[in-house]
Formats: structure tokens, sequence, C-alpha cells
């Protein structure tokens, strides 16, 4: 049996210490960054696409950024400057962008190879090429970083949504209604009846807005379209800050007076059903007439913002997300308004306020993201 000496045993210390190396693989010095172009409906692309799947699995410092250019502004000129930062001329994808190396095309062998070459080379190697200036990330007190383009969806959201709400034409029938709930003694019929319309309207303008949504999204790469809602955006806003500066008045003018006067009789009429599941129902009737009449006032921001949203390369389920979100604050002015009558039994001036203001705010808005949508467009798209 062998037997190993002192010196032996620090002899191979020493080699552990000082060389490990030579018993640990070397562990990549650097990130790698992966920049990958690629359009819907490219098949070659689909199958680039697996191939980096696979070969993100091996390796745990790399970082796959990829950018759909064929319906997206800003995509496209992201490949643009890429692609002559590195000194090509390319105008065909896929398009694989690793340091100074781009891979175009799809080959089932060659494109992994360089993939994984320029990975292995770029993993011991500084980065020689362009790299995307990270200006997105914010530091915010208390919140630490922020993104803003991904804030600034929510952000659009809210304000539009908030500033539709006050539409005249989303608002005059709740007035009514409020009016006509007060003078009743049921107060629990009061708040059902109540409640059953605002979300009965919210419902129907759901709806509205997610065909627009599906509209916007068959539609999305016909140039035409967004310059027609640009300048749909631009009428609008024009008529909003007429209507700001013109008259002090405010109230629907598309319903006239002969229609208000038989929706009017409606609401007495239901409110006064004995029978609440019957009132219920017609509530839920009304409401639903009464908002496809309001559609054609009130379609002027939900096309404006559909078209916004499908501009921005989600997946359905964020889209729907954020059409919700929209509808919230879209009804939440009517809500806030409904519970301050129903708990102090006053119908307050809030709304006609608020109503007008919000046309010399939502006329500046439109006509803002009008000007984007011909001129700008990449400047709507947040990420």
């Amino acid at each position: 049996m062998h037997k190993f000496s002192y010196k032996t045993i620090i002899f191979f210390f020493i080699i552990f210490l000082f060389f490990p190396s030579l018993t640990n693989a070397e562990e990549p010095l650097y990130d790698v960054d992966i920049h990958f172009f690629w359009g819907n409906g490219c098949p070659h692309c689909a199958k680039a696409e697996k191939v980096l799947e696979k070969i993100e699995k091996k390796y745990n410092n790399i970082t796959i950024y990829d950018y759909q250019v064929y319906s997206n502004a800003t995509n496209q000129k992201i490949f643009e400057e890429m692609t002559e930062a590195i000194g090509e001329n390319i105008e065909y994808i896929p398009c694989i962008i690793i340091g100074t190396r781009a891979i175009v095309g799809f080959h089932p062998t060659l494109t992994k190879t360089k993939v994984i070459d320029a990975i292995e080379y770029y993993s011991y190697n500084e980065n020689d090429g362009p790299i995307l200036e990270d200006e997105k990330e914010v530091d915010v007190p208390i919140f630490g970083k922020i993104d803003p383009t991904n804030f600034s969806l929510p952000l659009i959201t809210i304000v539009l949504g908030t500033l539709d709400g006050f539409n005249p034409c989303a608002m005059w029938v709740l007035l009514f209604l409020i009016s006509v709930l007060i003078g009743l003694k049921d107060r629990k019929k009061m708040w059902v009846l109540g409640f059953t319309f605002l979300f009965t309207s919210a419902l129907i303008y759901f709806l509205f807005m997610a065909a627009w949504l599906e509209f916007m999204l068959i539609l999305e790469m016909l140039v035409w379209l967004r310059l027609l809602i640009g300048l749909v955006a631009l009428i609008g806003g024009g008529i909003n800050l007429k209507s700001y500066f013109n008259s002090n008045e405010s109230g629907c003018k598309v319903v006239d007076e002969e229609k208000r006067t038989k929706i009017f009789n409606k609401i007495n009429k239901l409110t006064k059903e004995n029978k609440m599941h019957l009132a219920i129902i017609g509530i839920i009737t009304l409401a639903i007439s009464v908002n496809m009449i309001e559609l054609i006032c009130s379609a002027g921001l939900p096309v404006i913002y559909t078209k916004i949203l499908a501009m921005n390369e989600l997946n359905k389920i964020v889209y729907y997300g954020y059409l919700l979100l929209y509808v919230l604050f879209f009804l939440l002015d009517d809500l806030i308004i409904f519970s301050i009558a129903m708990l102090t039994l006053k119908l307050t001036g809030i709304s006609t306020k608020y109503s007008r203001y919000s046309s010399l705010i939502g006329g500046i808005l439109m006509i803002i993201i009008g000007i984007l949508l011909i001129i700008k467009p990449e400047w709507l798209m947040f990420g």
C-alpha cells in the first residue's frame, strides 16, 4: 500500500489552493446580451426563436432581448440603429445580433453554431458592439427603481378612463336616476337599482371597447388606420375645446328632448315597480338601450385608447386587464357621485362643474395624442 508523505500532501494542497482552474472550469467573465429581431408570421423567425430558447437554458450569463419589427415602429428604429452601428446593411429577418456579430436568416445547424460561438467569445471578451442605453429605469424615493415605459400605459389608461367618465353623455341618465331614487323610501332598493344600472353600463362599455380592440389588432399593420384615428383625435379634441370655451352648458347633445322624455318616463315607471326582480330586469334593459345610444357620443376616447393599446406588444390577458382598468376609472366618478347622493340624499352639482373641465383637459390630451399618432407613433409604444 502506497503511503503519502507530508511533503506530498503539502504539494497537492498548494496545487488546489493556487491553481483552482485545474480542478474547476473557468467561469464566464461577462454577461452577454442577445438582440433577436423577428416578425409575426415569419416561419424562419419561429425556428430561430426555438433555437434561442434551447440555448438560453444552457447559459446563465445571457439575456435575450426580442424585437417584433413588422408592426412596431420603435423596434424597427432599433433594428436600423443597431445594424448601422455594427457596419451592416441588413434588411432581412430573423436577425440575431451579439456584439458586432449579426446572424441573419435561419439554418438548422449554422444558426445554432454561430450563436454559441458568439456567446462563448463574448463570455470571455468585453462587448465591442453597440450597447442600448438603459434609460428606462429611474430612481424614485421610497419606491426605488421604476420603469416609466411600463408605468406610462397604466397612467394613460387611468387618465383617459377618468376623463371619459365625465363625458356628459355617460352622466345625464345617472343624474336623473339618482334624482328619482332619492325620493324612494326603500334605501335597499335605491342602492340595488343604482348599482345595477352602473355595472350594466360598465359591462356594455367593456364589451364595446373589447370589440374595438380586436378590430385594431386585426388591422394594426395598416398605416392609414393610425393616421385616420390620429385625425379623429384632432377633430375630437377641437370639438371638446370648442365646447369648453363657447358654452358653460353640460349635457349630451346626441339625445334630443323627445328621447330624453321617454327615458325619464321609463325610469319613473321602473323605480316605482313593487317587485324587485322586475325593477332590476327593467333597469338592466334600460341601461343597455341607453348605453347603445350614448356610444355614438362616447366613442372618441375609447377608439383612440384601443388604438394606443393595440400598438403595444402585449398578450391577450394583459390587453383585457388594461380594458378593465380603463372601465374601472370610467365608472369611478359615477360610483362616487352615486354613493355621495345615496348617503346624503342630495344631488350635488359636482358632475356639471367637472364635466366642463374634463372637456378642456380631454381636448388638449386628444390633440396631443392625435399629433403623436400621425407624426411620432413610437412615443405611444410603451413597451
